[in-house]
Protein backbone atom coordinates (compact mmCIF):
# COMPACT_ATOMS: atom_id res chain seq x y z
CA UNK A 1 0.00 0.00 0.00
CA UNK A 2 1.26 3.24 -0.63
CA UNK A 3 2.09 6.15 1.84
CA UNK A 4 -0.61 8.85 2.51
CA UNK A 5 0.25 12.32 3.33
CA UNK A 6 -1.96 11.52 6.49
CA UNK A 7 0.21 8.72 7.60
CA UNK A 8 3.38 11.37 8.23
CA UNK A 9 1.66 13.16 11.49
CA UNK A 10 0.37 9.74 12.48
CA UNK A 11 3.98 8.66 12.68
CA UNK A 12 5.18 11.90 14.68
CA UNK A 13 2.10 10.88 16.96
CA UNK A 14 3.19 7.66 17.76
CA UNK A 15 6.48 9.13 18.46
CA UNK A 16 5.30 11.45 21.16
CA UNK A 17 3.52 8.18 22.86
CA UNK A 18 6.35 6.18 22.75
CA UNK A 19 8.44 8.66 24.29
CA UNK A 20 5.89 9.92 26.90
CA UNK A 21 7.67 8.74 30.47
CA UNK A 22 10.94 10.06 28.71
CA UNK A 23 12.51 12.97 29.88
CA UNK A 24 10.94 15.71 28.13
CA UNK A 25 14.54 17.25 26.57
CA UNK A 26 15.18 13.73 25.01
CA UNK A 27 11.70 13.24 24.07
CA UNK A 28 12.43 16.55 22.54
CA UNK A 29 15.61 15.39 20.49
CA UNK A 30 13.15 12.26 19.06
CA UNK A 31 10.79 14.06 17.92
CA UNK A 32 13.28 16.54 16.34
CA UNK A 33 15.05 13.52 14.28
CA UNK A 34 11.79 12.37 13.37
CA UNK A 35 10.16 14.86 12.12
CA UNK A 36 13.81 15.69 10.19
CA UNK A 37 13.96 11.81 8.70
CA UNK A 38 10.54 12.48 7.47
CA UNK A 39 11.06 15.61 6.14
CA UNK A 40 13.99 14.40 4.13
CA UNK A 41 13.06 11.05 2.78
CA UNK A 42 11.18 10.44 -0.32
CA UNK A 43 7.84 9.43 0.77
CA UNK A 44 7.46 6.27 -2.09
CA UNK A 45 8.08 3.66 0.77
CA UNK A 46 4.73 1.70 1.88
CA UNK A 47 3.90 2.82 5.37
CA UNK A 48 4.96 -0.43 7.10
CA UNK A 49 8.44 -0.12 6.32
CA UNK A 50 8.53 3.48 7.03
CA UNK A 51 7.28 2.34 10.85
CA UNK A 52 10.26 0.37 10.99
CA UNK A 53 12.42 2.86 10.12
CA UNK A 54 11.12 5.59 12.73
CA UNK A 55 10.98 2.83 15.77
CA UNK A 56 14.48 1.69 15.03
CA UNK A 57 15.37 5.41 15.22
CA UNK A 58 14.08 5.49 18.73
CA UNK A 59 15.52 2.53 19.84
CA UNK A 60 18.93 4.14 19.30
CA UNK A 61 17.94 7.02 20.41
CA UNK A 62 16.82 5.93 23.80
CA UNK A 63 19.01 2.36 24.18
CA UNK A 64 15.57 1.36 24.70
CA UNK A 65 15.03 -2.03 22.81
CA UNK A 66 11.76 -2.74 23.21
CA UNK A 67 9.73 0.54 24.49
CA UNK A 68 6.32 -1.42 24.52
CA UNK A 69 7.51 -4.57 26.36
CA UNK A 70 5.32 -4.19 29.35
CA UNK A 71 2.62 -2.86 27.15
CA UNK A 72 2.46 -6.09 25.82
CA UNK A 73 2.79 -8.36 28.29
CA UNK A 74 0.02 -6.73 29.94
CA UNK A 75 -2.06 -7.26 26.46
CA UNK A 76 -1.28 -10.63 26.44
CA UNK A 77 -2.27 -11.30 30.13
CA UNK A 78 -5.56 -9.16 29.83
CA UNK A 79 -6.30 -11.00 26.56
CA UNK A 80 -6.07 -14.60 28.03
CA UNK A 81 -8.80 -13.69 30.86
CA UNK A 82 -11.33 -14.20 28.00
CA UNK A 83 -9.73 -17.15 26.09
CA UNK A 84 -12.11 -19.83 28.78
CA UNK A 85 -15.09 -17.65 28.28
CA UNK A 86 -14.93 -17.15 24.24
CA UNK A 87 -14.12 -21.00 23.91
CA UNK A 88 -17.09 -21.96 26.11
CA UNK A 89 -19.32 -19.02 23.78
CA UNK A 90 -17.79 -20.98 20.95
CA UNK A 91 -18.40 -24.71 22.08
CA UNK A 92 -22.07 -23.58 22.66
CA UNK A 93 -22.86 -23.23 18.83
CA UNK A 94 -24.13 -26.17 16.98
CA UNK A 95 -23.84 -25.09 13.40
CA UNK A 96 -20.62 -25.16 11.74
CA UNK A 97 -20.99 -22.27 9.94
CA UNK A 98 -22.05 -20.05 12.66
CA UNK A 99 -19.58 -21.41 14.69
CA UNK A 100 -16.97 -20.51 12.59
CA UNK A 101 -18.35 -17.00 11.90
CA UNK A 102 -18.62 -16.25 15.09
CA UNK A 103 -14.66 -17.32 15.39
CA UNK A 104 -13.53 -15.35 12.45
CA UNK A 105 -14.92 -12.15 14.12
CA UNK A 106 -13.77 -12.86 17.27
CA UNK A 107 -10.28 -13.18 16.15
CA UNK A 108 -10.75 -9.82 14.14
CA UNK A 109 -11.92 -8.00 17.56
CA UNK A 110 -8.67 -8.83 18.85
CA UNK A 111 -7.10 -6.72 16.12
CA UNK A 112 -7.85 -3.56 18.49
CA UNK A 113 -4.70 -4.15 20.48
CA UNK A 114 -2.99 -1.99 18.57
CA UNK A 115 -1.10 1.01 19.88
CA UNK A 116 -0.13 2.17 16.84
CA UNK A 117 -3.61 4.45 15.95
CA UNK A 118 -4.97 6.70 18.48
CA UNK A 119 -7.65 4.65 19.78
CA UNK A 120 -8.72 3.21 23.07
CA UNK A 121 -8.34 -0.38 23.60
CA UNK A 122 -12.04 -1.99 25.57
CA UNK A 123 -11.74 -5.50 24.41
CA UNK A 124 -15.02 -6.49 26.30
CA UNK A 125 -17.01 -3.43 24.56
CA UNK A 126 -15.35 -4.52 20.89
CA UNK A 127 -16.24 -8.15 21.57
CA UNK A 128 -19.71 -7.21 21.81
CA UNK A 129 -19.96 -4.32 19.24
CA UNK A 130 -18.06 -6.54 16.66
CA UNK A 131 -19.83 -9.81 17.21
CA UNK A 132 -23.24 -8.02 16.94
CA UNK A 133 -22.65 -6.78 13.00
CA UNK A 134 -21.74 -7.68 9.63
CA UNK A 135 -18.05 -7.19 8.50
CA UNK A 136 -17.96 -4.34 5.78
CA UNK A 137 -16.25 -6.82 3.35
CA UNK A 138 -17.55 -10.08 4.26
CA UNK A 139 -15.46 -13.09 2.57
CA UNK A 140 -16.13 -15.45 5.22
CA UNK A 141 -18.29 -18.16 3.29
CA UNK A 142 -15.06 -18.27 0.71
CA UNK A 143 -12.99 -18.79 3.65
CA UNK A 144 -14.92 -21.08 5.48
CA UNK A 145 -14.85 -23.33 2.37
CA UNK A 146 -11.14 -22.48 1.94
CA UNK A 147 -10.35 -24.17 5.64
CA UNK A 148 -11.77 -27.36 4.20
CA UNK A 149 -9.45 -28.05 1.05
CA UNK A 150 -6.22 -26.62 2.62
CA UNK A 151 -3.47 -28.90 4.71
CA UNK A 152 -0.84 -26.00 5.18
CA UNK A 153 -1.92 -22.38 6.75
CA UNK A 154 0.57 -19.50 6.91
CA UNK A 155 -1.12 -17.04 9.14
CA UNK A 156 0.57 -13.44 9.56
CA UNK A 157 0.34 -12.64 12.95
CA UNK A 158 -0.11 -8.74 13.98
CA UNK A 159 -0.29 -7.87 18.02
CA UNK A 160 0.59 -8.87 21.28
CA UNK A 161 -2.38 -10.31 23.47
CA UNK A 162 -4.42 -10.82 19.71
CA UNK A 163 -2.66 -13.57 19.08
CA UNK A 164 -4.74 -15.23 21.95
CA UNK A 165 -7.97 -14.30 19.81
CA UNK A 166 -5.94 -15.74 16.67
CA UNK A 167 -4.91 -18.98 18.74
CA UNK A 168 -9.00 -19.59 19.29
CA UNK A 169 -9.56 -19.07 15.85
CA UNK A 170 -6.95 -21.64 14.75
CA UNK A 171 -8.42 -24.20 17.35
CA UNK A 172 -11.97 -23.49 15.90
CA UNK A 173 -10.92 -24.10 12.57
CA UNK A 174 -9.11 -27.08 13.59
CA UNK A 175 -12.37 -28.22 15.03
CA UNK A 176 -14.38 -27.52 11.86
CA UNK A 177 -12.18 -29.36 9.20
CA UNK A 178 -12.46 -32.57 12.19
CA UNK A 179 -8.39 -32.51 11.00
CA UNK A 180 -5.50 -30.80 12.21
CA UNK A 181 -3.34 -28.90 9.36
CA UNK A 182 -0.02 -30.49 8.11
CA UNK A 183 1.32 -27.29 8.98
CA UNK A 184 1.06 -24.34 10.13
CA UNK A 185 3.34 -21.44 10.21
CA UNK A 186 2.65 -18.55 12.20
CA UNK A 187 4.84 -15.23 11.23
CA UNK A 188 5.85 -13.00 14.08
CA UNK A 189 8.50 -10.59 14.21
CA UNK A 190 11.73 -10.88 14.74
CA UNK A 191 12.55 -7.58 16.12
CA UNK A 192 10.25 -5.20 18.31
CA UNK A 193 8.31 -2.76 16.28
CA UNK A 194 5.49 -1.06 18.39
CA UNK A 195 3.41 -3.60 20.23
CA UNK A 196 3.85 -6.39 17.33
CA UNK A 197 3.74 -10.16 18.41
CA UNK A 198 7.07 -11.45 18.72
CA UNK A 199 8.22 -15.05 19.76
CA UNK A 200 7.93 -14.41 23.43
CA UNK A 201 4.92 -13.33 23.25
CA UNK A 202 3.65 -16.11 21.09
CA UNK A 203 4.73 -18.75 23.54
CA UNK A 204 2.91 -16.78 26.13
CA UNK A 205 -0.21 -17.42 24.58
CA UNK A 206 0.56 -20.90 23.99
CA UNK A 207 0.53 -20.96 20.02
CA UNK A 208 3.36 -22.99 20.15
CA UNK A 209 1.18 -25.79 21.68
CA UNK A 210 -1.18 -26.18 18.25
CA UNK A 211 -0.67 -28.83 16.23
CA UNK A 212 2.06 -29.03 13.42
CA UNK A 213 3.38 -25.14 13.70
CA UNK A 214 6.57 -23.67 13.07
CA UNK A 215 7.22 -19.87 13.71
CA UNK A 216 8.70 -17.68 10.42
CA UNK A 217 9.71 -14.39 11.42
CA UNK A 218 9.41 -10.64 9.42
CA UNK A 219 11.96 -8.17 10.05
CA UNK A 220 14.36 -5.82 8.61
CA UNK A 221 15.41 -8.17 6.06
CA UNK A 222 18.29 -9.58 7.84
CA UNK A 223 18.71 -13.48 8.87
CA UNK A 224 18.68 -12.63 12.29
CA UNK A 225 15.65 -10.95 12.32
CA UNK A 226 13.93 -11.84 9.78
CA UNK A 227 12.58 -11.12 6.03
CA UNK A 228 10.71 -8.30 5.19
CA UNK A 229 7.51 -8.53 3.79
CA UNK A 230 8.16 -7.91 0.15
CA UNK A 231 11.24 -10.27 -0.04
CA UNK A 232 11.00 -12.83 -2.64
CA UNK A 233 11.11 -14.95 0.17
CA UNK A 234 7.95 -13.82 1.40
CA UNK A 235 6.51 -14.63 -1.69
CA UNK A 236 7.52 -18.28 -1.74
CA UNK A 237 6.00 -18.75 1.70
CA UNK A 238 2.37 -17.95 0.24
CA UNK A 239 3.04 -19.51 -2.86
CA UNK A 240 4.15 -22.94 -0.35
CA UNK A 241 1.02 -22.74 1.33
CA UNK A 242 -3.03 -23.73 0.42
CA UNK A 243 -3.92 -21.15 3.24
CA UNK A 244 -3.00 -17.36 3.73
CA UNK A 245 -4.44 -15.53 6.52
CA UNK A 246 -2.77 -11.96 7.20
CA UNK A 247 -4.05 -10.14 10.25
CA UNK A 248 -4.15 -6.54 11.05
CA UNK A 249 -3.78 -3.26 9.06
CA UNK A 250 0.17 -3.35 8.63
CA UNK A 251 0.37 -6.40 7.16
CA UNK A 252 -2.17 -5.05 4.76
CA UNK A 253 -0.29 -2.87 4.07
CA UNK A 254 2.78 -4.57 2.98
CA UNK A 255 1.21 -7.65 1.55
CA UNK A 256 -1.60 -5.88 -0.26
CA UNK A 257 -0.28 -6.56 -3.50
CA UNK A 258 -0.28 -10.56 -3.04
CA UNK A 259 -2.77 -12.44 -4.39
CA UNK A 260 -4.81 -15.54 -2.32
CA UNK A 261 -4.40 -14.02 0.88
CA UNK A 262 -7.54 -13.34 3.41
CA UNK A 263 -6.85 -10.05 4.92
CA UNK A 264 -8.71 -10.12 8.67
CA UNK A 265 -8.57 -6.51 9.79
CA UNK A 266 -10.46 -3.82 11.85
CA UNK A 267 -10.20 -0.48 9.78
CA UNK A 268 -8.72 1.53 12.73
CA UNK A 269 -7.91 4.78 10.51
CA UNK A 270 -9.42 6.35 8.03
CA UNK A 271 -6.95 5.95 5.39
CA UNK A 272 -7.17 2.09 5.83
CA UNK A 273 -10.85 2.81 5.84
CA UNK A 274 -10.62 4.46 2.31
CA UNK A 275 -7.95 2.07 0.54
CA UNK A 276 -10.87 -0.59 1.68
CA UNK A 277 -13.74 0.91 0.89
CA UNK A 278 -15.64 1.01 4.24
CA UNK A 279 -16.11 2.67 7.29
CA UNK A 280 -13.91 3.78 9.58
CA UNK A 281 -14.03 0.98 12.83
CA UNK A 282 -15.47 -1.55 10.16
CA UNK A 283 -14.68 -5.14 10.32
CA UNK A 284 -12.71 -7.22 7.06
CA UNK A 285 -12.66 -10.29 6.18
CA UNK A 286 -11.38 -10.12 2.27
CA UNK A 287 -9.82 -11.96 -0.01
CA UNK A 288 -7.41 -10.62 -2.26
CA UNK A 289 -8.26 -11.60 -6.12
Amino acid sequence: MKLYLDCIPCFQKQALFVTKDLDEKLRSKILRKVIHYLYNIEWETSPDELSQHIYELIKKETGIDDPYLEIKKQSTQEAKKFYPRLKEKLQGINDDEERFYTAVLIAIAGNIIDFGPEIKIDLQKTLSEVLEKDPGINDIGLLYKKIHTSETLLYFADNAGEIVFDKIFIEEMIAIRKRPFKKISFVIKGIPIINDAMIVDADESEIDKLPNIVYLKLGNGDSQTGYKRKDKIVEQWIDQHDLVISKGQGNFEGLNNYKGIFFLLMAKCSIIANELGVKEMDTVVKLNN
